[in-house]
């Protein structure tokens, strides 16, 4: 039986499977360009995955386990309170502008001690209101994006805490983006190589091109997971700022491609990075990432929770280990090794052969 993936899939593809129903979920994007018909309804729509199926040609989609899907949920359930905010922050802005009051600081309204204080800037008492109705949105959404973090924090260490702390040793990648690549990759054995999971990710654009023309990008540069595509576009950002090397990276790529060529490519090899440190379980390595061939013993590498990387061996004599005797060991002698050079006469076909032979000495 075949499930196309509309909104209310959950349900039905839970009581099929309780029930020991064999069941595919189908793509519904695949599913609707592969049809191609005119016509449109559920008798149609049977038809066709009917189709589908018999002929093997049955787009599949990722069965989301179930235990994890309300907290993917409720996540994204918080961008979507993060979009509500951050309109507010801009109406508060835009009434400051309209009044030509410029002023006043405007990321301001984004410390929570210090917005209403804004406040004293009103003309009249109608301009108050309005500020007071947007300051006391923004409080609300402020309690509710909190709480919801909370939430997902909670549930990410009880499901996965190696990956989520896995993830926060990446410069700039705070709990928010780390939760948010967690639950919306789940499992990195669902892609079997980098490239798929850039795919996925939407990081890497769909060129669109015919008889060597260039088009533009084409219609599917949007199929993807756009949740992924913020995270690592803000785990881009705050790497930048926070990262010499990646500056000194970001600088020498943008001399040849341009500011935004040069975030995109920072935001492929952190997919590219991402996958290989799930995959591998293991830290994120600054000089690895940047492919810094310098000496790294000097200092180990930068990240926010670990260092990774090789450290100077400290210089001068050891002390004494417990257990062990306190005389002197006795000095061993060296030997040495003199190597000689023979050369023989092959008899059959008379070139020349190098042979060493080497004597020890005492």
């Amino acid at each position: 039986m075949g499930v196309e993936s509309t909104y209310n899939w959950y349900w039905l593809l839970d009581e099929l499977k309780k029930h020991k129903i064999t069941c595919a979920l189908g793509h519904a994007l695949y599913i609707k360009r592969m049809k191609g018909g005119k016509h449109k309804n559920d008798p149609v729509d049977a038809s066709d995955i009917a189709d589908m199926l018999r002929t093997n040609h049955f787009p599949l989609a990722y069965d989301y386990p179930s235990e994890m899907r309300s907290c993917r949920d409720l996540f994204r359930r918080r961008h979507f309170f993060v979009r509500k905010r951050a309109a507010s922050y801009t109406h508060f802005q835009n009434t400051f502008t309209q009044y030509g009051l410029l002023d006043p600081v405007y990321a301001l309204v984004k410390i929570q001690g210090k917005r209403r204080d804004l406040l004293k800037w009103s003309v009249d008492d109608d301009m108050r209101k309005i500020l007071e109705t947007d300051l006391d949105y923004i409080d609300s959404l402020d309690e509710i994006i909190k709480d919801l973090e909370n939430q997902a924090i909670k549930q990410a260490r009880y499901h996965n805490r190696k990956h989520l702390d896995l993830l926060q040793t990446i410069i700039g990648c705070g709990p928010v983006t780390a939760l948010s690549i967690l639950y919306e990759t789940h499992t990195i054995s669902r892609f079997a190589t980098p490239q798929r999971y850039s795919s996925y990710c939407r990081v890497i654009g769909a060129d669109n091109e015919s008889s060597g023309k260039y088009l533009g990008h084409s219609s599917s540069d949007k199929i993807g997971n756009p949740y992924l595509k913020w995270a690592f576009s803000e785990i881009a950002i705050h790497m930048l700022k926070d990262s010499p090397e990646a500056k000194e990276w970001f600088n020498n790529v943008s001399a040849s491609c341009g500011a935004s060529g040069a975030r995109a490519r920072l935001r492929h090899k952190l997919a590219v990075a991402v996958y290989h440190m799930l995959k591998k379980n293991v830290v994120f390595d600054e000089f690895k990432f940047f492919n810094i061939t310098n000496d790294r013993t000097g200092s180990s590498a930068h990240n926010w929770m670990e260092t990774s990387g090789e450290k100077s061996k400290p210089s001068g004599v050891i002390g004494k280990k417990s257990g062990h005797s306190s005389k002197s060991t006795k000095t061993k002698t060296k030997k040495s090794i003199t190597v000689k050079n023979k050369v023989s006469v092959n008899k059959t076909s008379g070139r020349k052969t190098l042979r060493t032979t080497g004597k020890v000495k005492a």
